[in-house]
């Protein structure tokens, strides 16, 4: 049998018993090569690794405890191997060699040379005392072949190189994965924040427009961004696209470089093809993992992202997705290598499949390419409380699976976990924080009133929120977790709340003038209730199917108990002075434009006009609603008169464009006809004096 086959044959019985054995060791600070080394030197670890330890004869008892020829208590205790370690040691990492500090001799000698397990024995020799003892006698000859390892010996020089390429090589490369690990989440949190930064620089505004105009605000392809394509997903914008684009490069370019192969390879004797396939599939896993706390960070209300930059939610939401997709990618190509090699190569997946480790892993993956198809838009928009409890199920499976998969493994030795950590912090902080916005609140009561057939008002007193908030109805549905966001209209502030404002019929009926094509006000009848004085909010809410169990509240004098998690984005009326888009010298007209109950949204805008410091620029409100919504379009108007200085009784709809005004916007309602915006623009553009937004 020839020297290249036996290699071989050990090759393939070393990987199954590698594999079907736990890596085990003293547990790992940090992240390999930030913290963790794994063979330095490399020398001294290439020297204990080329010492044929397992032809040591030994039976020694150690603390009642029988020891076999391999274990920490044998070698500590074996003459033969502490003087050829010291010999190797020091020709290989002396002066002639890699010129080793020998205080770091010393530490590898105290904590390495016999293992890596908490709690082993101590060399019966220091190193110098070691060296002291075969320096008078240097040995000259290596172990014959099936030779007893009873006396001290050179080391073979081609296992030698065979080892140190194995073990620095390996270590290279790992160190590689980690640093690209770092780079992929760190530059994953830190583009958004520089790039937010750039508002402040004084560009020239011509060149800020164009960029905005070219590069961020358009869609990717098409006319419109945010519609669905193929119905899988939503058409990006520019800005959004290259970022997207980012991210997919940023992974596939990482997994690719910095493998260094190094043959001959005593972890790898089948050949370069066995060592490369190993690097990256040991790439493809740490990115999986890296990826993990950046996906997390996204998708989170409470993303510090969102407070450090001036990026949307719904952005981070569609990046959510994609950096998701990329580490379900890199977990499948982990797992479909790893599988590879020990179907092909090893011929040991019976075995391994066996091992906790193994199918931990499996589960994790499994759970995680789960997600792609339960997650498409489809799902998400008709099923969506499915789409939800499935996530949140999946994500935990996802984790507890990478966390067991480690632990099995290497329990805590090489860091691993801390990707994973990493992961479960961010979450954790995420889930904290929505704790306290919501415990801040306590628990309120919230009154439903019909507006029309298509939507609902909630009024809750004794609150102060703004922006939009996150509501829970424990008592309407068994689904603890989920809760909806609505955006705040604005206050409700009296010591008396309607539990009916408008309550149309069925059919809304057209009673149209042949000049005016007024819309004739639906019959209404309006119960009061008292309750608590104090500030508080009300909410639109457009009835959908998931919040339908609401209908059957309306008018209820008691309420309904509810959790609020507040405040997110925007500012609302009560708090003028918030981040919403503000008039300025520079930009003194505003033009804003709302679809149906997304009135709510812009609301805090408008209200930027009626402080004392409004702009002396005009100040524009188009609002289109569907024929059905007039019941919406008069609520928001008994809103906005009673919160400006003198009462006015809502002006008539027509069917088309009604001109309004509310305080100092000029409002033009178009109920059942779309505005024609580019030509609405143009003409907004043409007729203002200075700059716009």
């Amino acid at each position: 049998m020839t020297l290249k086959p036996m290699l071989g044959s050990l090759a393939v019985a070393l990987m199954a018993t590698a594999a079907t054995a736990q890596s085990s060791g003293r547990p790992g600070y940090g992240l390999i090569g930030y913290g963790i080394t794994m063979y330095q030197p490399g020398c001294a670890f290439a020297c204990r690794a080329s010492l044929p330890r397992s032809s040591i004869p030994c039976d020694v008892h150690l603390n009642g405890h029988h020891s076999s020829s391999v274990s920490a208590e044998c070698l500590a205790d074996s003459t033969a191997f502490l003087e050829s370690a010291a010999w190797c040691i020091s020709v290989k990492c002396g002066p002639d060699g890699e010129n080793v500090p020998v205080s770091a001799i010393e530490k590898f000698w105290e904590t390495d040379l016999v293992g890596r397990e908490l709690n082993q024995p101590q060399p019966k020799w220091t190193y110098q005392e070691s060296l002291a003892r075969v320096a008078e006698d240097p040995p000259t000859q290596s172990l014959e072949e099936e030779g007893v390892f009873n006396r001290t010996v050179v080391v073979d020089e081609d296992q030698y190189i065979a080892d140190w390429n194995g073990n620095t090589a390996f270590e290279n490369v790992e160190v590689n994965h980690e640093t690209y690990g770092i780079v992929l989440l760190v530059s994953g949190a830190v583009i958004p924040i520089f790039f937010s930064l750039l508002r402040f620089v004084p560009f020239p505004a011509r060149f800020t427009s164009k960029v905005y105009a070219y590069l961020i605000d358009p869609p990717a392809f098409g006319q419109r961004h945010a519609v669905p394509i193929l119905g899988l997903g939503l058409v990006p914008t520019r800005g959004q696209a290259l970022f997207i684009l980012y991210i997919i490069a940023i992974n596939v370019i990482l997994n690719a470089v910095g493998i260094e192969s190094r043959q001959p390879h005593s972890w790898y004797p089948l050949g370069q093809l066995e060592e490369v396939i190993n690097y990256v599939a040991n790439r493809a896993g740490v990115l999986s993992f890296a990826n993990l706390p950046l996906l997390i960070l996204y998708a989170g209300r409470n993303n510090v992202l969102l407070w450090l930059t001036n990026w949307s939610h719904s952005t981070f939401l569609l990046l959510h997705r994609w950096v998701a997709l990329m580490c379900i990618l890199q977990a499948c190509l982990h797992s479909a290598l790893w599988l590879h090699l020990h179907v092909i190569f090893y011929n040991d997946h019976d075995e391994v499949s066996a091992i906790p480790y193994w199918y931990w892993g499996i589960i994790g993956t499994v759970a995680l390419a789960l997600m792609i198809p339960l997650s498409v838009l489809p799902i998400r928009q008709r099923i969506y409380e499915f789409f939800h409890a499935a996530h949140i199920a999946l994500a935990i499976i996802t984790i507890v699976g990478c966390w067991y998969h480690i632990i099995y493994r290497y329990e805590r030795q090489w860091g691993y976990e801390n990707w994973v950590l990493a992961a479960i912090a961010v979450w954790v902080f995420e889930w904290m924080i929505r704790a306290v916005r919501i415990a801040r609140n306590g628990v309120k009561r919230g009154y439903v009133t019909k507006v029309d057939e298509e939507y609902l008002c909630i009024d809750i007193p004794d609150v102060e929120c703004r922006g939009h908030v996150y509501i829970s109805f424990p008592t309407l549905s068994w689904r603890l977790w989920e809760s909806h966001p609505f955006s705040i209209a604005g206050p409700t502030t009296s010591s008396e709340m309607l539990l009916a404002t408008t309550e149309p019929t069925p059919s809304i009926e057209k009673a149209v003038d042949a000049n005016t094509k007024n819309i004739a006000a639906p019959s209404s009848s309006n119960a009061k209730i008292a309750i608590s004085s104090g500030s508080g909010i009300s909410l639109f809410i457009r009835i959908r199917d998931g919040t339908t169990y609401l209908a059957s509240q309306v008018n209820s004098t008691t309420g309904i108990p509810l959790l609020i998690e507040s405040s997110y984005g925007s500012e609302s009326k009560l708090y003028p002075d918030g981040d919403h888009a503000t008039p300025s010298a520079k930009y003194p007209n505003l033009v804003v434009i709302a679809g149906g109950v997304g009135i709510t949204a812009v609301l805090p805008t408008l209200s930027t006009t009626q402080s004392l410091y409004r702009p002396l620029g005009s100040c524009k409100l188009y609002w289109g609603v569907r024929e059905q919504a007039q019941g919406l379009v008069k609520s928001v108007q008994n809103m906005v008169n009673a919160s400006v200085d003198s009462y006015a009784a809502p002006e008539p709809l027509v069917v088309g464009i009604t001109d309004l005004r509310w305080g100092d916007v000029d409002v033009q309602v178009s109920v059942g006809e779309r505005f024609n915006l580019r030509a609405v623009i143009e003409a907004d553009v043409s007729a203002s004096k200075g700059d716009m937004i």
